[in-house]
């Protein structure tokens, strides 16, 4: 069978969508999960940096190892920390744990699980560099609404059982997301260049100062975020709501993406992805201060609709952005460093750190305050990142 842009979409379009599903399963209801389990909001908070620490630290590793490595299968990378997730969720659903054993395993298993999203990225992005004109937007796009339909799915399911539910779902989920990477087809050799050297991740950074803005861009707002997400369900209960109503609001987050994530071939022909993601930045810090305004549960709706503007352009905007900069033998590490320094890295460590210690100091509504100042901030540096490449980037 030969390898068309359309059969290569539809097979990385299950593997998205399986992944995402899985993801929202373990990480989009932590919160929950873990109140159930004994933890407090400040321990919660600690769980996600660690999460983040221990995904930042592995995800360098693991791109350097395949930018250093190119005839390693990015496939069998992910397939490792799959069964790597696997195992950890399974000893968390099988043994009792104290809670500061359940924040290691809890923090490793999404750890393993986080980590394969930028290499899944790199994984298409080495379709495209290969010939294949594979579009990434709309495979993305059924990951957002496998991830919304997953929400609303188990916020049902948590009212009538428990959060514990949450386990074995995950464990059928990413079973089904390892056979579709499986069937994923082979992307062939990633093309580099033998005599170009590999440089460290600070002399790529140092050298791409339009790469330095965005990855600083990506902390600032990053950071900002956190507060919005990991206690979602605090601002849910204040405005008189419970598990299946954070589910409703997860659901219209995540499902708004998908037409934006469909409709990307065309937004890419009418405008930049430097445009595009700009503005993905400044709608990121609106929706936090709208989020924090929302007086109650039917206008909260209607901000986590907002997200059309937020993640749902990102998501492929970044991508495509961020492969337009990098070096030849960069390309698996600097998607990496973007994820690694957006919500899923240092932005969430910094910001998850700094949300368990300021929650109990000034409340929630002053701390999503603060988290929409960090977001604005990240919009201005995304905003002199775009100009820099206006400059010296030809499109």
């Amino acid at each position: 069978m030969s390898l068309t842009p359309k059969r290569v979409e539809t097979h990385y379009a299950a593997v998205q969508g399986t992944y995402w599903a899985s993801n929202c399963t373990l990480r989009g209801l932590m919160a929950v999960f873990l109140s159930y389990h004994g933890l407090n909001d400040a321990q919660i908070g600690y769980t996600s940096s660690l999460v983040y620490l221990c995904t930042i630290t592995l995800s360098l590793l693991l791109s350097a190892w395949a930018d250093r490595h190119p005839q390693s299968p990015l496939k069998r990378m992910v397939t490792a920390l799959y069964l790597l997730s696997l195992a950890a969720a399974a000893v968390m659903y099988l043994l009792p744990l104290p809670i500061l054993l359940m924040m290691a395993v809890y923090a490793l298993d999404s750890c393993f699980h986080n980590c394969a999203d930028s290499i899944l990225n790199a994984l298409m992005m080495q379709f495209v560099d290969n010939g294949i004109p594979a579009r990434y937007g709309w495979p993305r796009g059924i990951g957002s609404i496998t991830y919304a339909l997953m929400a609303w799915v188990l916020g049902v399911l948590m009212e009538k059982h428990t959060p514990n539910i949450i386990l074995p779902v995950f464990l059928v989920l990413c079973s089904i997301s390892l056979i579709a990477l499986f069937l994923l087809p082979d992307p062939g050799p990633r093309k580099l260049r033998e005599s170009a050297p590999q440089v460290s991740y600070l002399t790529m950074i140092r050298r791409n100062p339009t790469l330095a803005l965005l990855l600083c861009a990506c902390i600032l707002s990053g950071i900002g975020q956190c507060a919005g997400s990991t206690y979602l369900i605090r601002v849910v209960e204040n405005l008189g709501g419970t598990s299946a109503q954070l589910g409703l609001a997860m659901f219209i987050q995540a499902g708004v993406e998908l037409p934006m994530m469909f409709a990307s071939g065309r937004l890419l022909k009418r405008f930049t992805a430097r445009g595009l993601l700009t503005l993905s930045f400044f709608a990121s810090a609106i929706k936090l201060l709208l989020l924090n305004l929302a007086p109650n549960l039917s206008v909260l709706y209607l901000v986590m609709a907002f997200s059309l503007f937020c993640f749902g352009i990102y998501g492929f905007a970044s991508v495509l952005f961020v492969n337009s900069i990098a070096g030849e033998q960069e390309k698996v590490r600097a998607q990496s460093l973007l994820s690694l320094c957006y919500t899923g890295g240092i932005g969430g460590i910094v910001g998850n750190l700094l949300s368990a210690v300021l929650i109990g100091a000034i409340g929630l509504r002053n701390l999503l305050f603060l988290s929409f100042g960090l977001c604005l901030a990240g919009a201005i540096v995304m905003l002199l990142c775009a100009r820099r490449h206006h400059k010296y980037f030809s499109l």
